[in-house]
């Protein structure tokens, strides 16, 4: 009989399993195994609701192996380090990152410039014209101040409007 390591070794090198799965499907089966250890430990202390949550993390490892989302995730792990190990001595790799590095800088900027113009922004200009309303203006405040009062109202109706209100005691 042969060894479980060299039954592994032939099926890989016959070409039935991939490399991937020379590592997936052993780790796979270790972290449920693990996993029925910790629920086996949840079922000795009465916590049923541990017990299904442990079944089902259980089952997780191996289901990400049958569905080939943890070869996806092998393959993007595998690509990240090839990645990694040629930035080091490929010069496009080092202008792509700095390009990437001046893209967030000149956003950044770009966010910073357009705060400080909209609050620096004119008002708009009142219509001229015997028909025209006058609204009444405010101005930005100062920071740290009280903001600024109003200009007075144009219209004699609405200045006696406003002596009332301000007689009450309403602003």
């Amino acid at each position: 009989m042969l060894s479980p390591i060299v039954q592994l070794d032939r099926l890989w090198h016959c070409g039935w399993m991939p490399a991937a799965d020379v590592v997936l499907l052993p780790l796979c089966v270790g972290l449920a195994l693990l996993g029925v250890i910790a629920t086996g430990v949840a079922w000795r202390r009465g916590n049923r609701g541990r017990v299904v949550q442990g079944v089902g993390l259980a089952l997780l490892p191996i289901a990400l192996y049958f569905s080939g989302l943890l070869s996806l995730l092998w393959n993007a792990v595998v690509a990240l380090g090839g990645w990694a190990s040629r930035i080091i001595f490929s010069p496009a790799v080092w202008f792509g990152l700095t390009l990437l590095g001046v893209c967030v800088v000149l956003w950044v900027v770009g966010g910073i410039v357009t705060r400080r113009s909209a609050a620096k922004a004119p008002a708009v200009p009142a219509r001229s014209g015997k028909n025209a309303v006058s609204a009444p203006k405010t101005q930005l405040a100062p920071r740290g101040g009280k903001p600024a009062q109003p200009a007075a109202p144009v219209d004699e109706e609405m200045a006696e409007i406003e002596a009332i209100l301000k007689s009450r005691g309403i602003n």
